[in-house]
């Protein structure tokens, strides 16, 4: 690379390596100067454009890697001279080699690392607000933590082979060592592995209304990779595992549609008029239906027997709320109102009833039959 002239020469030599780093930072200088004015010219028009915060992440590491490359070009210059002086200089050739290449393995993977996080920031800002899912709201944040890691885990690993150190016995430990923590860590990785579930297949949002088979249930807060919040009916805060989710029966009350129907249980004792019964039920309900803002409208209510019980002829009413915190009001309002028209109807609503049948050899001597009312509660 250097002529001979300059190689045999004690002064020139010297002065030829010092040209060459002289060069090269002149030449890092007039890059940075073109880089902001680009970026000065481009923010006038558009500051949140991407091509201006790439050409800012990667700024940093073109000026290292020329700094660095004009250091290396002065010392491999210095270790061509011919003169016993750079002697020592001669000897640290491969020292040098792999410095040079340290550094510039380091500069690289940061200039990497910085524009993944730009890129993953920017699509967030721009891109991710306005999908119809929030999948990638929920996921890109993770990646933009786990990705450097990952860049600057690989960067190390060729920094360690230009050092000339093993690395299938260090990948080796790792692997061994990822076991244990991930052995350690099993629940919480449980959970994670369950959150990716629940966040991917989009079967619970925010602000859906859940009921866990006999657990709890309220308004979901927030869904994330560990656990899903909820806020329940007497407003308090639920955290539950996403995996003790997953491995639960789940009831979304607001999917497909947060109308859910309700029914309201009932019986009347076996003397009262069946027909009757039945006019006054959806009598009752359609005013409740008619007055309260959290009732279907275009439903009609339905009436039907179910079965003959022990002490009442039991039929159910059915109707449709706007959602299942509106089922609990309407429920509470036919049962209080039909209550109260029955009593007015003279419709009885019977306590258990038990019919006890006396032998021929009791004392009364003959079979005499009687019902006895028997409250059981």
């Amino acid at each position: 690379m250097v002529p001979e002239t300059i190689s045999e020469s004690l002064i020139w030599g010297p002065l030829f390596a010092l040209g060459v780093l002289l060069v090269m930072s002149l030449f890092a200088v007039i890059t940075n100067i073109i880089l902001s004015l680009t970026l000065k010219y481009r923010t006038i028009r558009n500051s949140e454009s991407i091509d201006i915060q790439l050409i800012g992440a990667v700024k940093g590491p073109i000026m290292l890697s020329i700094i660095f490359s004009g250091v290396a070009l002065g010392i491999v210059s210095l270790m061509q001279i011919d003169d016993p002086y750079f002697d020592v200089a001669r000897d640290m050739e491969t020292w040098v080699q792999r410095i040079w290449s340290i550094s510039i393995v380091a500069v690289i993977t940061y200039g990497i690392s910085r524009t993944l996080q730009v890129l993953l920031t920017w699509y967030v800002k721009e891109l991710a607000s306005k999908t119809t899912t929030t999948l990638d709201d929920k996921f890109i944040p993770i990646v933009n933590r786990i990705l450097p890691v990952l860049v600057y885990t690989l960067g190390l690993l060729i920094i360690l082979d230009i050092l000339t150190v093993p690395i299938s016995p260090l990948l080796a430990g790792l692997g061994i060592g990822g076991l244990g923590v991930a052995l350690a860590l099993s629940p919480s990785l449980s959970s994670f592995i369950a959150g990716t579930y629940v966040v991917t297949e989009g079967q619970i949002k925010e602000n859906d209304y859940i009921e866990l088979d006999n657990g709890p249930a309220g308004f979901v807060v927030d869904v994330g990779w560990r656990s899903t919040r909820i806020r329940s009916r007497l407003n308090n805060l639920v955290i539950i595992p996403n995996n003790k989710l997953t491995d639960s029966i789940l009831t979304n009350y607001s999917t497909p549609t947060p109308v859910l129907t309700g029914i309201v249980e009932c019986g009347v004792s076996y003397e009262s008029d069946l027909e009757q019964v039945e006019n006054i039920s959806i009598d009752v309900t359609k005013a409740i239906i008619n007055e309260s803002e959290l009732a279907v409208k275009d439903f009609e209510p339905v009436v039907r027997f179910s079965e003959f019980g022990d002490s009442n002829v039991n039929f159910v009413i059915i109707f449709q709320a706007m959602d299942r915190i509106a089922s609990f009001a309407i429920k509470s309002a036919i049962i209080k109102n039909l209550y109260a028209r029955f009593k007015q109807e003279g419709i009885e609503i019977n306590y258990p009833i038990r019919k006890l049948v006396m032998s021929p050899e009791s004392d009364v001597g003959s079979s005499i039959g009687m019902s006895v009312n028997d409250d059981k509660s």
